[in-house]
């Protein structure tokens, strides 16, 4: 279906996947079109694999690059039977360990298919702007509350959601799981002119807010 010598191997590990080095414009758009429709298809058909910001983007990032088959897609079961358009040079992935992931620094940079939230914004995306109107569809908006376990928190900018008739400023994301409280957390999505008005002032993406770091856009693959 591919031509093989376009694809290089990044990391050899059983049942690992053969990923292009880089995608070209054609592919990159198709890439984040697939992403917004799977981050934002999380809020109304959750998936197991996603149990905090991070997994949110894991998961939209990996099943983006895969091959959209028809089995694929019944296994997905994207609401309203959605589709992005095809990529022509994606994943060949062999079982389900897709090594996408940088998580190491240097010319002879490290891939894995885990990432967490901090791998995710230092290694796998660029700082855009710290004005949230810089935001474009598969950016994510970035936080990080010092003194927590895990400080970073992502969430993903949709715009336009296909499954919303108003508003082209919509952003999906998962809680993570409230340890305190001993409760698993849940995938929330609003309108960015509302987030600018959480009753925390900490979690409004706004530059006077020193808890949000900006807008990154992924670089991924």
């Amino acid at each position: 279906m591919r031509a093989a010598a376009v694809f290089v191997l990044l990391l050899l590990v059983p049942g690992a996947a053969s990923v292009r080095a880089g995608l070209d414009s054609q592919d990159r758009a198709a890439f984040l079109a697939w992403f917004v429709l799977l981050a934002d298809a999380q809020f109304y058909r959750p998936t197991t694999d996603v149990a905090d910001c991070a997994g949110l983007v894991r998961h939209a990032a990996r099943e983006a690059l895969r091959e959209h088959s028809p089995e694929w897609q019944r296994r997905m079961a994207i609401p309203g039977g959605h589709v992005g358009p095809p990529l022509r040079d994606g994943l060949e992935a062999a079982g389900d360990r897709l090594p996408i992931f940088r998580v190491s620094d240097g010319p002879q940079a490290r891939r894995a298919e885990f990432a967490d939230a901090r791998t995710i914004l230092r290694w796998n995306a660029g700082l855009v702007s710290r004005d949230p109107g810089a935001a474009r569809p598969g950016d994510v908006l970035a936080f990080q509350h010092a003194g927590q376990r895990l400080p970073e928190h992502l969430m993903v900018f949709v715009g336009r959601s296909v499954y919303e008739p108003d508003g082209r400023d919509w952003v999906v994301y998962h809680t993570g799981p409230d340890l305190t409280a001993g409760a698993a957390g849940e995938m929330r999505k609003v309108r960015l002119t509302d987030l600018q008005r959480h009753p925390s002032a900490r979690w409004r993406p706004l530059p006077a807010n020193p808890a949000f770091l900006g807008v990154y856009r992924l670089r991924i693959p």
